[in-house]
């Protein structure tokens, strides 16, 4: 008999904000199905030897203390861990308390965290027997079939230290070409025991219908491991699958597919995933990965989820518009053609979308990434764009040494933390990201301008507090979304707007200090609050200090100045058919709008607003990419701030946390004609 045991520590879904995956208000636990070692089990329990001399301990799936972990698993003769970024400290830790207690188990480690060359891995970490790398089914069930002589010379894929301390390591498995061979851990009951000791905690899934990815980006280690070949689970194992979701009342379904909507199938599978939630309502969430390249069928299958589903909103993802950046992380960006073409008609159906873009990519300059930014903007993305740190990953081919020298990478271990967990809610055992903050194109001085760049336009542009002047400058006047954000964030005249420059000063320190490994994250004074996005703790700061007035004046002085000077330098003022004094009476009137219609606590009354110029439906026509002219009109306006009311500042920024995702538009209120 051999007991065995299984670890597969995943991100508490409950340390942040869990809006798309709840179908209701209540206060729930969700975790997620150890999908990866239950492939391990379900492959084993099918093809082992012996498999009927295997007892299975139920996965350890979520973080806790070390020591209750350990009691869990009891004497197991062998554990295999699934190692990511998030949990690889706590896995390890596990693992040495195992061998602590029983010298003899065997530790296994597999998954993207385990360096495809073990060597050093191993010879740091002595509590780990094995290191497996690549697609773990098989190779884990021919371990268990050696578990007595313990000889892995005929496993491939494997590599240990040997007695006397050589390195030992097998050639790489070839992948599965036939997924007939790879049992479902959901279809064969591995699951079972785990939900039935958990009767209150609710549950998401992840699921693969296909395995592989096209694409060979540097950052990621996605192709790298699959060798971008994409082989296909078959539909009659997809569909019974759907059925066990809906009968285990699988709240939300995480599709692992590096690009759902590539193959024709994916639609279908679309749609029997929103038949079953029609049917029984589970699940009633869908997350993908969005394709990259196939602009109808992508548009389709968004819209079906999007319509039928809760949702946090569609990617179309660039991650940069400089083609030498591109270039350098070998990454085939969406056609801009086909990226406008997606966002004007999600915008027009009313489906969020938002465009992940990476600081700090290998080759890209301050004025490269400041460009992709505007180029986006000027995309039609309006909405959000979520701004990630490049990080490094040990299997991708930005980790390798050769591309660490050739780009300059410099990196810092940076605690990875829930966006609003609370400040002093440390995990006993932290985990890090390797976080690039400097390459030799962008110096980490230039790296800090990046990011505070990136705050700002968070917060002024994607919160929406001076989204409607800013845009009108960029559609009536052919501005950049660069020209519009630099003129705001200068601090060199720091007398003419001290709120403003106070504010840029605060996010460039709370730059530098995140260059140096400090939180991402940022905290208000009082000691029980929350950690936030920097954007939202600096309205939060603003607002706290009365001081969103004298902001907003400063943010007006500013616009002003450059639309003067763009209507004045060396212009032919009758070419351009615009009388100067219109145009900051408009530019005056947008700004008057926008800040009243910026949600804020003690407002409880309706306002009315009547301006000159329609420049609230201007705004909505601009945001969907139309035309709009904007010609002298008498207009009336209701803004209904009873509707959303907040009686103290603490409801007030409470009511934040759920405006956090792609659908920024929760920041405003609502306007009646």
């Amino acid at each position: 008999m051999t007991r065995v045991g299984l670890v597969q520590i995943n991100w508490d879904l409950n340390w942040g904000h869990a809006e798309s995956i709840s179908d209701s208000n209540d206060e729930v636990e969700y975790s997620l199905l150890p999908y990866s070692v239950g492939m391990l089990q379900a492959h084993a329990q099918r093809y082992a030897t012996q498999a009927d001399q295997l007892r299975w301990r139920t996965p350890i799936f979520s973080r806790g203390p070390t020591t209750t972990a350990a009691d869990k698993l009891g004497d197991v003769d062998i554990v295999a861990f699934s190692a990511y970024v998030w949990n690889i400290e706590a896995s390890l830790d596990l693992a040495r308390e195992l061998k602590r207690r029983n010298p003899l188990c065997v530790v296994v480690f597999g998954g993207p965290q385990v360096p495809d060359n073990a060597e050093v891995f191993l010879r740091e970490n002595p509590c780990v027997d094995l290191a497996t790398r690549g697609e773990g089914e098989i190779t884990f069930t021919e371990i268990l079939d050696r578990i007595d002589s313990k000889t892995w010379l005929d496993v491939s894929g494997v590599s240990w230290l040997s007695t006397n301390g050589d390195f030992q390591s097998t050639p790489p498995r070839e992948r599965t070409k036939d997924f007939a061979e790879l049992p479902s851990p959901y279809l064969t009951g591995v699951f079972d025991q785990l939900m039935n000791e958990h009767p209150t905690r609710r549950w998401v899934a992840t699921w693969e219908t296909n395995r592989g990815c096209p694409f060979a980006c540097t950052f990621c280690d996605w192709g790298s491991a699959t060798a971008t070949r994409v082989y296909s689970f078959e539909m009659e194992r997809l569909d019974a699958e759907i059925e066990w979701f809906s009968t285990h009342r699988i709240g939300s379904v995480l599709c692992c597919d590096a690009n759902f909507g590539m193959l024709p199938r994916d639609l279908d599978i679309a749609q029997k995933i929103v038949d079953a939630k029609q049917r029984t309502g589970f699940p009633f969430s869908f997350m993908i990965q969005n394709a990259k390249n196939a602009t109808e069928r992508s548009y389709q299958i968004q819209k079906l989820i999007n319509d039928s589903m809760q949702t946090i909103g569609v990617t179309l993802s660039i991650q940069s518009a400089d083609q030498e950046t591109l270039k350098n992380i070998r990454r085939a960006n969406i056609r801009s053609e086909s990226f406008q073409e997606l966002q004007h008609r999600f915008t027009r159906d009313g489906i969020n979308t938002y465009t992940d873009i990476i600081i700090g990519l290998p080759g890209e300059t301050y004025d490269a990434f400041v460009d992709s930014v505007s180029t986006t903007v000027g995309f039609g993305q309006h909405n959000q764009i979520q701004f990630h740190n490049c990080s490094v990953l040990p299997n991708a081919e930005m980790g390798s040494r050769d591309y660490i020298e050739r780009f300059g990478i410099e990196t810092v271990p940076q605690p990875l933390r829930s966006l609003y967990s609370q400040r002093f809610d440390v995990p006993d055992i932290e985990e890090f990201l390797d976080t690039v903050v400097a390459t030799s194109a962008m110096p980490r001085a230039d790296w800090i301008r990046a990011k505070t760049f990136a705050w700002l336009a968070e917060l002024l542009y994607f919160d929406r507090i001076a989204q409607i002047p800013m845009l009108l400058l960029q559609k009536r006047h052919g501005m950049s979304f660069r020209q519009v954000m630099e003129a705001v964030a200068t601090t060199a005249a720091a007398n003419d707007a001290p709120t403003i420059t106070s504010l840029v000063n605060w996010l460039q320190d709370h730059g530098t200090a995140v260059s140096g490994g400090a939180l991402e994250y940022a905290s208000r004074s009082n000691s029980s609050d929350l950690l936030w996005p920097p954007d939202q703790q600096a309205l939060i700061t603003l607002v706290e200090e009365n001081r969103l007035d004298a902001f907003m004046a400063e943010l007006g002085v500013r616009l002003q100045t450059l639309l003067h000077d763009h209507l004045t330098d060396g212009a032919d003022l009758d070419a351009t058919g615009f009388d100067p004094d219109e145009e900051r009476t408009i530019l005056d009137e947008a700004l008057t709008l926008n800040q009243a219609l910026i949600c804020l606590p003690n407002q409880p009354d309706d306002k009315r607003l009547l301006l000159s110029h329609d420049i609230y439906t201007y705004w909505i026509r601009a945001m969907s990419g139309d035309e709009a002219p904007l010609e002298p009109c008498f207009k009336k306006y209701v803004i209904k701030r009873s509707d959303r009311c907040w009686a103290t500042l603490e409801s007030w920024v409470e009511s934040l946390t759920w405006n956090q995702g792609p659908n920024r538009s929760k920041y405003l209120y609502q306007v009646e004609e």
